[in-house]
């Protein structure tokens, strides 16, 4: 019954968690939609009284998708910190076997902040050689 109990557990997380992140995608989506929609009309009612046409904001644009560092550091770090709670979470509770899969999202967080460390060194400006 226990077993039970800890699956049923964790099948209810991954379908919130997917939940939940469906949701995410589709509120980003439907923002992104709304504010194209708007920032079209103003330029239609714009060029229908002959003024300048307003500008297109940068992150509509995907510009606000390049890679930031300080995004990679925050996202390695939360990974990071998951990974060690299920690690001990799951040594602790369930198996001591399993808890190694509490490993993965650290390794995922590792990977982040040596592209954040990747993304900073490239941004530096060069020092002058003496």
């Amino acid at each position: 019954m226990e077993d039970a109990m800890v699956w049923l557990a964790v099948i209810v997380a991954i379908v919130f968690g997917v939940g939940a992140s469906m949701f995410t995608v589709w509120t980003t989506h439907r923002r992104r939609e709304l504010l194209l929609k708007q920032l079209h009309d103003e330029r239609m009612s714009a060029l229908e009284k002959g003024l300048p046409l307003p500008e297109i904001p940068a992150d509509l644009l995907g510009e606000a998708d390049i890679p930031n560092a300080a995004r990679s550091i925050r996202s390695g770090v939360a990974l990071i910190l998951v990974g060690i709670v299920l690690y001990f979470g799951t040594y602790e509770f369930i198996d001591e076997g399993m808890a190694l899969y509490g490993f993965v999202p650290s390794a995922v967080g590792v990977a982040n902040l040596l592209y954040a460390a990747l993304l900073w060194r490239r941004g530096q400006p060069s020092s002058p050689s003496p």
